[in-house]
């Protein structure tokens, strides 16, 4: 399955060196990582620090699928992300982890309300033919978390946020993130929510369509190890 992989770090090195381990071996027999990028929190903002592509030169990270990521860091670090992530209420419940965030409310709630403050993250487009792989050798690495969601579902997340942000800015003006209260952030999720159990047939078909060009695109080109 193709899927976005979140993974935190409670210190830069451990993340450095699990990137430096990716860029050795973007594709192995269990998995092949397409785009990779190092998030940081700070000031209670989520942003990428920096991000890879493993394909090869510039030229080739043209032809991938490689936008996924870049809006999902998009959506984390403008309003809709600080806003869940800013949430006070039972979303930040220490007995609610990742896993069940991202089960029961999406990616980008899960990355926004677990990302912590001065904390580092990886986030992953990976295909993996299974998922103990590639967290086995995370966690090695240092992750304390590795929570994974399917690709084409996040990229609907995505377009449901957008939206959302623009509908509400259309209605009322700029999102005011400092005087925004509770209320208005369960209201945002819950619209969230809401259109993520909408069915999108049409729009996760052509993601996985096009995941799957660039998947055998990154196989072509990238020696695969062991």
């Amino acid at each position: 399955m193709d899927n976005i992989v979140f993974m935190t770090f409670k210190q830069e090195h451990l993340l450095s060196t699990a990137l430096d381990r990716l860029k050795d071996r973007p594709v192995t027999e269990e998995y092949a990582v397409l785009q990779a990028a190092a998030l940081r929190k700070a000031s209670g903002r989520i942003a990428a620090e920096r991000d890879y592509r493993f394909s090869g030169d510039e030229e080739d990270a043209r032809h991938l699928t490689n936008d996924l990521i870049d809006s999902l860091v998009s959506v984390l670090s403008g309003p809709i992300g600080s806003l869940i992530g800013g949430y006070t209420g039972p979303l930040l419940d220490a007995g609610l982890n990742a896993k069940q965030i991202v089960e029961e409310s999406g990616m980008i709630e899960a990355i926004a309300a677990k990302l912590n403050e001065d904390e580092w993250a990886l986030l992953a487009l990976a295909r993996e033919h299974n998922e103990i792989s590639l967290s086995s050798r995370l966690n090695a690495l240092g992750a304390s978390a590795v929570v994974r969601k399917d690709a084409a579902l996040v990229a609907y997340e995505i377009m449901n946020a957008r939206e959302v942000q623009e509908e509400w800015e259309e209605r009322y003006g700029t999102l005011d993130i400092a005087s925004a209260d509770d209320a208005l952030k369960e209201s945002i999720r819950g619209e969230l929510r809401e259109r993520a159990n909408r069915n999108s047939f049409e729009q996760e078909q052509a993601v996985r369509d096009s995941l799957q060009g660039d998947f055998e695109y990154l196989r072509n080109k990238v020696p695969r190890h062991g």
